[in-house]
């Protein structure tokens, strides 16, 4: 693979150790070199001028070699003897007894020899180009102050388009719009209008903001930079503002074309959040985007779609009207979004002749776009995994069981006791689930240990909620508590297994107080957590959302209380047959099915 086409991460890594290799490649010839060289040279014996001075008179030495304070001298047997004599008037007078001798003497050259020569400028200067060449490589890899701006291919046949995006119909009606601002300028500014310069895109996450991104992309016929919000921050300051200058630089050349920065949050967080060092290179390159988008230099057909999850956290001089003229947000489909959608995913998959899509899009409420495409991928495994011909109802009811309510932990045993205990609350949640007038259907109840749960109770609703009442939320309440309930009445002690349902309801139960204004205390909000509140109050609202929950368990117990029989039959059938789902849950308390009812 081109080193160009690697992510920016692998590039620094590729380039990083590619030096650490050439590095130690180099020291290992010279250390080769040295040994080699160390090898070919004969062993020498150190002597002290008294040793030296005995054998320069004793007329044993057959030569003797001077290189500035060293003098060798050569034995007949071979061997080697070296001494240091730094004085030059003693070294004069050594050389003279030698020479008295008959002993060779021989001066070597205080001038350094070629190859020294070579070598003292060569390791100096490739240790310098070392260095430079692995700070350059870190520094492209890193974008040279550019960033990785990636202009995406607009004639591919292969990319996402609008006909592939579904269930955000307004969204993409926006986006079209300003795609087409684009392509023909003169038509939609005959009347003197001027196109958006900015759409920010919000939402959940997985509702589709990237996706609609990359449909522009492919639609626009016209360039498309992309780039991520956190791709500007960098650990060497002023980086970020140089590449926002570089990006439009950049853009203004390819005009008209399209930016889009994807999780603008991390790039246009409100500013003064603290005095570090830090903080203030994140605001500089905030301000940079900032001019950029709305200074005394106009795009000039230049726009600038972003997303996020998170709008509330964005500065407001980024939002405003002239930089991002329109905030789109992006919601969770509806049913008849979300058949949609499932039609658009299950384009490749092999679905059996009776499976209806809107039959899925019906027990998936509150599920996103990749929610849904996860659903689907998970039957198809499933069904691929029972070497089925095609996708049906049972694969798909066996893979929202798993997302809904996690994976079966197949070797987890618990003993009697404890699968009776998780029968009897689970049994209580379905009493209670069964009999409130305002909560959700229940749709399966289980005692296999699932996730982080010993036992799950599934209640699917029939349909979207745009507007929870109050009557709603506390009949929720009173079912996330009927475990607890049928624990008091039934066992006659606690379990930890109410932990969870606990804090749901107190959770909605608090909500309903400091959030909704449904309790005696009235109208009130708090606010942010970090807003100064007055003890009292939040001594009051403590005290009413106890009062919630209190009243929600006394009702939830009066519930079991009355179906003891009824809660005795389900839990006989979860004891023999670990699940039961919505017709046999009914069948254990004396109601008729559903379609008897229907």
């Amino acid at each position: 693979m081109p080193f160009s086409r690697l992510t920016p991460r692998t590039q620094k890594l590729t380039t990083l150790v590619a030096a650490g290799i050439t590095f130690l490649l180099m020291a290992l010839v010279f250390g080769g070199l040295q040994f080699f060289y160390a090898k070919r040279q004969q062993a020498v014996q150190n002597i002290n001028y008294t040793q030296l001075r005995q054998l320069a008179e004793t007329s044993g030495a057959l030569a003797v070699e001077i290189d500035g304070e060293m003098m060798t001298v050569r034995m007949p047997d071979g061997q080697l003897l070296r001494a240091v004599v730094t004085n030059a008037a003693a070294q004069q007078e050594v050389a003279a007894a030698f020479a008295s001798n008959k002993a060779q003497v021989e001066y070597q050259s205080l001038q350094p020899g070629t190859l020294t020569t070579i070598l003292s400028w060569l390791l100096p200067i490739a240790s310098v180009l070392l260095f430079v060449f692995i700070g350059w490589r870190v520094y492209a890899s890193m974008g040279g102050g550019q960033g990785n701006f990636q202009q995406a291919e607009t004639n591919t046949n292969d990319g996402a388009t609008f006909a592939d995006v579904a269930g955000v119909d307004e969204a993409r009606a926006e986006l079209s719009e300003t795609i087409d601002f684009l392509r023909d300028p003169t038509r939609f500014g005959r009347l003197g209008g001027r196109p958006p310069r900015g759409l920010l895109l919000s939402g959940p996450p997985g509702t589709g903001k990237t996706l609609l991104a990359r449909a522009a992309a492919n639609e626009a016929k016209v360039p498309f930079l992309s780039v991520s919000g956190s791709s500007f921050q960098e650990k060497f300051a002023g980086l970020g503002a140089a590449r926002v200058r570089r990006l439009f630089k950049q853009a203004r050349k390819l005009a008209p074309c399209v930016i889009f920065i994807d999780e603008i949050d991390a790039l246009g967080r409100k500013r003064g959040r603290g005095g570090d060092s830090a903080s203030a290179d994140q605001d500089q390159t905030l301000n940079q985007l900032l001019v950029e988008m709305d200074g005394f230099e106009q795009l000039s057909g230049v726009v600038v779609i972003a997303s996020t999850n998170r709008p509330d956290i964005l500065d407001q001089a980024l939002t405003r009207p002239g930089r991002f003229d329109r905030e789109i947000t992006v919601n969770l489909a509806d049913m008849r979004g979300r058949e949609q959608i499932l039609r658009v995913h299950a384009r490749n998959l092999k679905l059996e002749e009776g499976l209806d899509l809107s039959w899925i899009a019906r027990g998936t409420p509150g599920f996103s776009g990749a929610d849904l495409a996860n659903l689907l991928n998970e039957a198809a495994i499933a069904a691929t995994r029972d070497n089925s011909e095609a996708v049906g109802r049972e694969h798909v009811e066996y893979a929202r069981d798993k997302i809904l309510m996690g994976v079966e932990r197949q070797g987890f045993l618990m003993d009697e006791d404890e699968r009776f205990a998780t029968a009897v609350h689970e049994a209580g949640h379905v009493a209670v689930g069964l009999a409130v007038e305002n909560g959700d259907p229940i749709h399966k109840v289980s005692i296999l240990p699932r996730g982080r749960a010993l036992g799950v109770t599934q209640a699917l609703p029939e349909r979207d909620r745009f507007m929870k009442k109050r009557e709603y939320l506390e009949d929720q309440i009173a079912m996330l508590l009927g475990g607890r309930a049928a624990e008091l009445l039934l066992l006659e002690t606690m379990t930890a297994g109410a932990s969870n349902d606990i804090e749901r309801a107190v959770e909605i139960a608090r909500k309903m107080v400091a959030e909704f204004g449904m309790s005696p205390l009235g109208p009130i909000h708090l606010g942010r957590p970090e807003d100064p509140h007055s003890q009292t109050i939040l001594d009051r609202i403590e005290q009413a959302t106890n009062d919630i929950v209190g009243e929600q368990l006394k009702r939830a117990c009066k519930v079991v209380d009355a179906r003891r029989t009824e809660i005795a039959v389900l839990v006989d059938g979860l004891m023999e047959r670990d699940t039961l789902d919505a017709e046999e849950i009914r069948s254990s308390f004396g109601l008729k099915s559903e379609q008897a009812a229907a």
